[in-house]
């Protein structure tokens, strides 16, 4: 056992050493090639940010995944998937590149994934209490879909300080512990490497006074990486042959920006927008609206996506049936859209004009109209 401690323990300190390292070398090269980030718009930071995030935690993962990466299945295919959703975000970071152009790049990553190394969802457990659900021949585009939806929840909750980092944190640690209750060791490399990088790169982007003068934002190539990542590991460690985690378990650890994003796309299709039209109204937008701290917010999202991660595996080990855990979530989604994304409790339909044609939103709930 105290091998076993001592390997984890180096194989979650080199990635974030890595990681650390690359903030730092990266830092004084940001503005000559233009990965800075600047308020304005949707973007409620204070003062000019550089967007490094994203290439130093990929620096810090390949790294920490070279340690151990006959663990990784497809591990070649795994590296090149992430370095196209690296390249591609970086691009984006500096350039804004159409959403075409990064949505292409995200099914390049997919197919390499479900193609080249063979990482597919076969069945969904057990959701409907009918037995193993099996995809079949639908397993590959249900895998390209399901991935393509983590690397989309996780870029548009990355929208506050520490808020997308520390829910990656809490989803990979659920995950690692779920893999060594298991037995499943075989994952434990992928696990440390992405836990170690993410902890390399919250030094500097978890809000407080002390990052202050060194924060950094992980940006797109950050997130989409990030989205990918747990997704491969997620869809191994839910499947044959080696199950360490019910797929339905996989929905309560990523909840939160499951939820986002789905409660998002309904409310823009409501008002008769496109479901991917870009707003100012996701959770971290609102709670920053109320008047907390971004570090209030990280707070909640730590201890929210703590609570939910722990109920879905919770429940999962004490022997909970899938259908009562999939009806659980779904009752969770429900309020969760009642509340953020419906406008019955918060609303954001009165507006006021403020300066030259600006719009600043006002939010209203029922308990105050009252």
């Amino acid at each position: 056992m105290e091998g076993i401690m001592s390997g984890i323990t180096i194989q979650i300190g080199l990635p974030l050493l890595v990681t650390i390292l690359f903030m730092f070398a990266l830092r004084p090269v940001a503005r000559g090639l233009g990965l800075i980030d600047r308020p304005g718009g949707r973007k409620m930071h204070v003062g000019e940010i550089p967007v490094i995030g994203g290439l130093a935690m990929t620096g810090g993962l390949i790294v920490g995944t070279l340690y151990g990466y006959q663990s990784v299945q497809g591990f070649a295919f795994f590296i090149t998937s992430v370095l196209v959703l690296v390249f591609i975000g970086s691009l984006d970071d500096r350039y804004d590149l159409p959403p075409s152009v990064r949505f292409l790049a995200q099914i390049c990553a997919c197919l390499l994934m479900v193609a080249g190394a063979g990482v597919v969802t076969k069945d969904l457990g057990s959701p409907f209490f009918a037995g193993l659900l099996e995809l079949g021949g639908f397993s590959v585009p249900f895998t390209v879909l399901i991935v393509l939806t983590a690397i989309n929840a996780f870029n548009m909750f990355d929208g506050s300080d520490g808020v997308a980092g520390i829910q990656a944190l809490i989803a990979v640690t659920f995950l690692g512990f779920c893999c060594v209750m298991a037995g499943a060791m075989q994952y434990v490399p992928m696990v440390a490497a992405l836990m170690g990088s993410i902890l390399g790169f919250l030094v500097f982007n978890w809000p407080s006074k002390r990052t202050r003068n060194v924060r950094a934002f992980m940006g797109d190539a950050g997130s989409t990486m990030l989205g990918f990542s747990l997704a491969w590991l997620s869809i191994e460690a839910s499947q044959e042959p080696v199950r360490a985690i019910s797929p339905v378990v996989i929905l309560w650890i990523f909840a939160l920006p499951i939820f986002d994003l789905f409660s998002s796309m309904i409310r823009r299709v409501s008002q008769g927008q496109s479901p991917f039209h870009a707003d100012s109204e996701h959770l971290h937008h609102v709670l920053r609206r109320f008047g907390l701290s971004s570090r209030k917010v990280a707070q909640i999202v730590l201890l929210t996506a703590t609570i939910f991660a722990a109920i879905g595996v919770g429940s999962y080990l004490r022997g909970a049936p899938d259908g009562w855990l999939f009806i659980g979530w779904l009752f969770v989604g429900v309020i969760y859209h009642v509340v953020f994304g419906s406008g019955l409790v918060v609303r954001r339909r009165h507006t006021e004009r403020r300066g030259e044609g600006t719009t600043t939103g006002k939010y209203w709930t029922i308990w105050k109209q009252r």
